[in-house]
This record gives C-alpha cells, structure tokens and sequence, in this order.
C-alpha cells in the first residue's frame, strides 16, 4: 500500500507543503475487514483551497451525493425485513407516492432533445424495487437532455432537480414503461420521500434512530448542509481550473437545505459512513438481518429476456444497465471500469459484481462486490464473502475527473481481491495499515 500512499501525497502536495500544483484537494481511504479490525486508513490533503486551511481527517464532514443512495436502500430493506414495505406489492407506490404513478411515459425518439409522451401502461405498476433499482423510468431533469427540453417547454426551471421542492423536483414524465429499461435518476429521491410518508417521520430522522445510532455514528452525519457547515465545517468541493490549479466549484447546494433527499442529500464524515459500509459485511450486523444481506447483495436482473424458448439476449433493465456504464462507471473508477459488462448486474443497494476476475492483471476475487460512488469522486465497495468493506472519499468534481483516477485505481487494486485475515493482513502476509492518517 505504500505505492498509493506516495501517489495521494503527491496529488494532494502534502509532502510539499505548498501548493506546487495540486492535483486533488484532499483524500481519506479507508479499509477493514469483517470484525471491524481496519486494514488501512489514509488521510491526505486539506479540507479547502487556502494552505492555512484544516487538515483532512476521517472526521472530516464530506459531500455524499449519491453515495448517499446506499443509506436509503438500507432504510427501505429495514422497513421490508419488518413487513411495513412489500418490494414488489404495487399499491404501496400507487397509495403513498400518487404522483409519481400518475405520470405519462415518453415516447422513444432518436433525437434526445424531441419527445412526445403517452399514458403509463395499467399493466406495468411501479413498485418499491424498481424505485432500489433504477427501473422504475423516473429520471432527474439535469441528467437527461429530454427532460430538460420537457422542462422548458413548460416554463419551468431545466434542472428543477435542485431548485424545486419535493416533489416537484421529482415530477416529470418516465422515460420508459416501469421495468422496461434501466435510468439512473431519481428513484431512490422517490424512495426516501416514500419511507418519510409512511413512517411520518422526516427521512433524516428515521436514519438516525433506524442506522446511524446503531452503528454508532456520530453527530456528523445527516442531511442539512448548514447546521453541519456552522459546527464543524464542509469540505469544500473543487474541480481543476483552466489554468491547471484548483478552484472552488459552483455546486447548488441551495436544494440540498430544502428537505432530507434520499438520492443525493447527505453529508458525512469518512469515519460514520464507513461504519454503515462495515455493518453490511459483519458477522452480527445491526441495520440488516443476514437474510435481508443476502437480498441486498443479490442480482436483480435476469440475463435472459423475453424472447422466444432458447435465447439468450438480455432482460431490458439489464441491457440499459450496461449501456450506461460509460456514464455511471466514472463514479466508481478502478473497479467497474476494470470489470466486463458480462459480470455487472445490480442489486438492491448498487452495482453488483457476479465473476471474478482473473488474478494475472485483473482485480481477482471479485464476485459479490457491491459498490456505488458519488459526484464528487467518492467511492464505496463491500463484499461479504472476502469480508471487506472500503471507502475512498475526495470532493473533487467531475467524477472520474484526471487527477482522481490514478487514485481511486490504486485504492481498489490494493484492496479488491485479496483475503485479509482478522488482523489486517494478506494472504501473502502483508499488512497494508492500520490507522495510519497523513497530511
């Protein structure tokens, strides 16, 4: 591990100790297997632009984004392993979540940015698992030229998504009938909007008493940017200036303050979000029963479609997955991005890994690796047979952006594939770490 070590140093300047050029803002990796015990922890870097600015720690606060999505996944499997949700009972959407279920459906078009809609097929209801599974044809306006054009066509803002409230920000056509394709968007923002309705209480305060407490995170975790911001601070988000130096970026945090939103909302530190990672590969979990596990890392896709007795061409969720993987692969670089499409399906909580892969060059031991990533090049993976769980957290933007990817593939390349015993070490007998945290 110590070749990645160096890599983050350089990137983040911390052996300098000016800025001669940094690549990324600020880096924490953390890795740990089964019992808890941590293989590696990693912190490098600051937590904004100016030098004299914080050093970055597993305690410091990041941007989740979409990462936040894994969160609310466990929060609606807590809520079906109680028998209050049913993942494919098809009136629980159309009671608690009308408006999404009365939404019409683009027609296909070949131009993205021309559309004409049509009614929903009664036949095909919308359910909880296409919401976990981004199935359901309900897509986010800043991700898709046609909602945009629909958008404007009706005078309204192009990227609700962060301007409107819900679930206004979430109404808008689907982009196909529900289970016949594969959109990543706004299913799992329908799916905490869900869990608040029949819980009645907010999503932020179902997680904290549901998963945050019982895992024991601390208050740095949760929705609400500002009350976070004023106590302990926000790392802050940049990307790579023309001029080859680091600049803020203009995020629109200005949603993020409007309610708790389950797809893209949250802030935490390294350290709590890593805590909810490890729960899903321990022995004695606290948010999941183990048969709720089994579900979460289950394929949901069938290779074989409808076609006639024989064939073999893939289900539409499952083609419309792989087709987007040059999109949502960015978010986890050095793992799907080094992973046929043959072995990428998905389950209830992220992209699923269903082969190995081979050891001469590849990332090896593979099969039943679960993972999802953010914006702002964070990244999380966990499988339960090795019994490893990793985090790799920045705020940099875009995702998958140079100077995060060398990282993020040295990350995983240390980590994915191996067999570490209770003590860290590999099956070579290497130790990678243990609470290691530089500047």
């Amino acid at each position: 591990m110590e070749e990645f070590v160096q890599m983050v140093d350089e990137a983040t300047g911390a052996t300098e100790g000016v800025d001669t050029g940094r690549k990324v803002l600020g880096v924490v990796a953390m890795a740990g297997v089964r019992d808890g015990t941590p293989i590696f922890t990693h912190t490098s870097g600051k937590t904004a632009l100016p030098l004299s600015a914080p050093l970055i720690t597993k305690d410091s606060i990041l941007t989740l984004a979409s990462c936040t999505k894994l969160i609310t996944s466990i929060a609606a499997l807590q809520l079906v392993q109680s028998g209050l949700f049913i993942l494919d009972d098809p009136t629980l959407i159309s009671t608690h979540l009308p408006e999404l279920c009365a939404q019409s459906v683009f027609t296909s078009a070949t131009d993205p940015t021309e559309f004409s809609v049509m009614p929903r097929e009664p036949d095909k209801p919308i359910t909880l698992r296409h919401l976990l599974t981004h199935t359901s044809g309900s897509s986010a306006d800043f991700l898709d030229p046609k909602l945009i054009a629909w958008r404007k066509t009706r005078g309204e803002d192009p990227e609700s998504y962060f301007s409107a409230p819900y679930p206004d920000a979430l109404i808008s056509p689907l982009k196909f009938q529900p289970g016949q394709g594969w959109q990543y968007g706004a299913g799992l923002d329908w799916t905490g909007l869900l869990i608040a309705r029949v819980t009645g209480r907010e999503l932020g305060e179902y997680l904290r008493s549901e998963v945050f407490d019982r895992v024991g995170c601390d208050a740095r975790i949760g929705f609400h940017r500002t009350r976070l911001d004023e106590e302990w601070g926000i790392v802050e988000i940049v990307m790579m200036g023309p001029e080859g130096r680091l600049v803020p970026h203009p995020w629109p945090v200005a949603a993020c303050e409007l309610e708790d939103r389950g797809g893209g909302g949250m802030y935490a530190s390294a350290e709590n979000f890593f805590k909810i990672l490890a729960d899903l590969v321990s022995p004695a979990p606290k948010l999941l029963s183990l048969q709720t596990l089994d579900l979460l890392f289950s394929p949901q896709f069938p290779a074989q479609g409808g076609g006639s007795e024989g064939e073999t061409e893939e289900s539409l969720p499952l083609a419309g997955l792989h087709a987007a993987i040059p999109f949502f692969g960015s978010m986890m670089t050095g793992l799907i991005t080094n992973v046929p499409a043959s072995a990428v399906n998905y389950g209830l909580g992220g992209v699923l890994i269903t082969a190995d892969q081979g050891a001469d060059g590849g990332l090896g031991k593979t099969k039943g690796t679960l993972s999802w990533g953010g914006a702002f090049n964070c990244l999380w993976f966990a499988n339960r047979e090795s019994g490893v769980a990793a985090f790799y957290g920045s705020s940099m933007f875009p995702p998958g952006e140079e100077g995060s990817r060398g990282l993020m593939e040295g990350f995983v390349r240390r980590v994915v594939g191996r067999d570490w015993d209770a003590r860290g070490e590999g099956v070579e007998g290497m130790r990678i770490g243990t609470g290691v945290e530089r500047a």
